[in-house]
């Protein structure tokens, strides 16, 4: 014999919507499903939980590791550009002339922006030093937004209500109600 029970946890949005008995939609924010199984001598419960909420936060996280795995790689070819300009390196060797050409994408817009100062063989590129600090603030811009966009507020409440009868007093009947906001307690 297999019991299987449902409980659905409610929330003010998710991904998941699912109607309530008045036909109104109602968003899952989580899900728990037991399921019990019963043989003479012999009973296992499973349990199993799909909290959507969790599940976009992880998805929210997975995109913000990108979007910063890809400012690290920018930063990086900026920095290598900057101290390989800085030392004077040999603009034809094979390491100089890659670095070069992938981080002359970047830096191509803030060329001539200001001079570059030069001490022998070793340039001074100040762009380069811009150049990152921008690409810094374009990508913290990013995080930001995306985290406003697509974040779900926290602040969550919900009152409970309990009814108490006292057993052979007629009339003696107890009301607690407990309002919950953000987690504290009213």
């Amino acid at each position: 014999m297999v019991d299987y029970y449902t409980k659905t946890d409610f929330a003010n949005y998710a991904g998941l919507v699912q109607e309530n008995s008045e036909g109104k939609e109602l968003a899952i924010d989580r899900r728990e499903e037991t399921m019990i199984t019963r043989q003479p001598g012999y009973q296992a419960t499973e349990q199993m939980v799909h909290d959507i909420a969790v599940e976009r936060r992880l998805r929210i996280f997975q995109v913000k590791r990108i979007l910063w795995s890809i400012f690290a790689f920018f930063e990086i070819l900026l920095a290598f550009r900057f101290l390989l300009k800085l030392i004077g390196a040999n603009p034809e060797s094979g390491f100089a002339v890659l670095i070069y050409g992938l981080s002359g994408l970047l830096v191509g817009s803030f060329i001539g922006l200001i001079l570059t100062p030069v001490y022998g063989g070793a340039f001074l590129e100040l762009t380069t030093l811009i150049a990152m600090l921008v690409y810094a603030l374009i990508f913290s811009g990013i995080a930001w937004v995306i985290k406003i966009v697509v974040d779900r507020p926290r602040a969550r409440s919900f009152s409970i209500t309990t009814r108490e009868q006292v057993p052979g007093q007629p009339g003696s009947v107890r009301t607690t109600h407990t309002t919950i906001s953000d987690g504290k307690m009213w």
